[in-house]
Parts: C-alpha cells; structure tokens; sequence
C-alpha cells in the first residue's frame, strides 16, 4: 500500500511530537514541513530527514494527501478551510478555531469536499481518560453527581512565538488548556445546561487564571480551575452515587476509584494489551493512526469536526459571560 503523505504546517512545539508519532508508523510519511520562518522549518526538516521545507502552504497543494494544521489558534479556521476546499484531509490542532461560526465553515469545508476533518484533542487518546469514560457510560460510578477539575501549573510549554500570551491569537489559559478540560467534560459527561463563568484575571489582556461552574444535562454539577500561575491539584475527580474516580491530567496518569462507604481506595493505571506505560509518543500515534485509518476507510474519525466544535462554543459563552476577578487593591 502506498503510503500516505502528509504536511505539517507549523513547525513549533508541537510539531516535533506529531513528527516523532509519524516515525513509528509504516503507512504514512510527512513530506513537507511549512512555517513563515523558513530556516526553522529547514532545521526541523533536517532533524527528521523531511524532504521539503517551504514558508507557505499554498505550494503543496498538488503535493500532499492530507495535512496537520499546527498553527496559532488565530490560523486554524482559514487555512484548514484552504486546505479542505483542495480536497486534503485534516488533521487541526486545538482549539478547532477561535469561534463557533469559524468552526462550522470548516465543517461545511469538509462536508463540501468529501475530506476528514479530525481536532487534535489529544486527550481523548489516553488510556486513563477512555476508561473514565467506559466507567461513567457502564454505570459503575451509577447517576453522576458532580465533578471537580482543576489544572494549573506555572507556564512550562516550549513557545516558538507569543501568540498564546495575545487575546486577538486566543492566547488565554482557558483556549489553551481549558479546551482539553472541557472537551473531556463534555464526553464524559455530555451537553450542559447552565454555566457560570465565575472569574478570570484578563483585565483586557489574556487570562492566566479562570474558574467555570457547570449543570450538566445529567444534573451533576461542578467546577473547573485553571490556572498558569499557581500548582493547583491537577487532576478530575467525578462522583457517582455509587463511588467516585480521580484520575491525573498528564501523561501516564493514575486513577484512584474509591466505592461509597468503604474505607479502601483502588489506586493505579489503566493497562491494554499488556501494557499500562504510555508516554507521548503513543498519544500521538494513537491520533495519527486514527486520522488515517479514517482516511483510508472512509469512516469518522475519533474525534469528528463536530466535537471539536462543542468545546469552542463552551469557551465563547465563556467569555461572553466573563466577569473580572477582584482584587483587593483595585477599587
């Protein structure tokens, strides 16, 4: 079988770990690297032994058959919509886009020209994070009753530019790390009915601390802190009527299931085939695999257009709601 070829379009942080995925796997290969800064995208190039290293991607329109989409927030929309009218698949990295409307025009992009189109919510791919989901849809936890996630740490990502510290590049805590926290809310526990966005401390710039309180449909409730300041517990806890789960928001994470009224607590992680170790690099090959294999197949993706849209629409009404935090020198 031939293999697959595709582009990455943005050759910062996050394009080295797609590019180490794509290494493990047999039936797809990248081809071409594109970024603004063409010596970066030579350099990466390189590292990888890429072939082609170009500083726009229009030039590979005829070149490629599908396309990671690893740009600022801000870019997502229109170059993917480019990319998906040409009839290349795509893989977006998250958030979708920076609007609902921005995320429907990619979704009618795709439709009209018969491509996938899949979000790199990465998240969905861990093991800790399938099987929290299982347990919640199996009723082992039974009717769910709240949630709590909290996330922060002080700001450790490789930037290659500032766009996640500028509000018109969707630069705040809460597009960055919150649409991974609230995509997974979302598939755990489905659509919400009200939403509370308590604070956030952008004062006209970006957030880098926020908290949400959520009514989900299933009637639990409960809230999300997140944080690029302050070391918070960093993990979710769900609770059921008939127990609750804790599970880690990193790679390799653990979970702790405690049942109602027993004094003893299951701690560990979530094994398949054999194997409970997960480390980046099968993340993304999970991601990877996927997209093609929905290429190939012609089928859905793991994670559709569709709901990469949902988290982006909870983030705007975010904002639109925001209110600011109150600090006890300003009047």
């Amino acid at each position: 079988m031939e293999k697959l070829k595709i582009a990455i379009i943005g050759c910062g942080a996050v394009a080295n770990a797609h590019l180490q995925a794509i290494a493990l796997c047999e039936d797809v290969e990248v081809t071409v690297l594109v970024d603004k800064v063409l010596p970066r995208a030579r350099q990466l190039a390189g590292r990888f032994n890429v072939p082609t290293a170009v500083d726009d991607y229009r030039q590979i329109f005829d070149d490629v058959d599908a396309a990671i989409a690893a740009l600022p927030h801000h870019l997502h929309a229109e170059v993917s919509i480019e990319l998906l009218q040409r009839g290349i698949h795509v893989l977006v990295e998250k958030p979708m886009a920076l609007s609902t409307s921005d995320c429907d025009a990619m979704i009618q992009a795709a439709a009209g020209s018969g491509t996938v189109l899949t979000v790199g919510l990465a998240r969905r791919f861990f093991l800790s994070s399938q099987f929290l989901k299982q347990a919640i849809t199996s009723g082992l936890l039974g009717d769910i009753i709240s949630f709590d996630f909290r996330e922060g740490t002080s700001y450790k990502w490789p930037v290659s530019s500032d766009f996640a510290f500028r509000k018109e590049t969707g630069g705040g805590v809460l597009a960055d790390t919150g649409v991974h926290v609230l995509d997974l809310l979302l598939w755990w526990l489905g659509d919400y009915n009200s939403i509370e966005y308590y604070y956030d401390d952008a004062m006209g710039g970006v957030e880098a601390d926020c908290e949400l309180r959520l009514k989900m449909q299933n009637g639990a409730t409960g809230v999300v802190d997140l944080s690029r300041t302050r070391e918070l517990r960093n993990t979710c806890i769900i609770r059921g009527e008939l127990g609750s789960l804790e599970v880690e928001t990193k790679f390799n994470s653990k979970i702790r299931l405690k049942m109602q009224g027993q004094d003893l607590t299951l701690t560990g992680r979530v094994i398949r085939n054999g194997l409970s170790e997960e480390k980046a690099n099968d993340i993304f090959r999970r991601q990877i695999d996927d997209f093609v294999d929905a290429i190939r197949l012609h089928r859905e993706p793991f994670i559709p257009d569709r709901e990469g849209k949902r988290s982006v629409e909870l983030i705007e009404s975010c904002y639109a709601l925001r209110q600011p935090l109150q600090h006890p020198w300003i009047c």
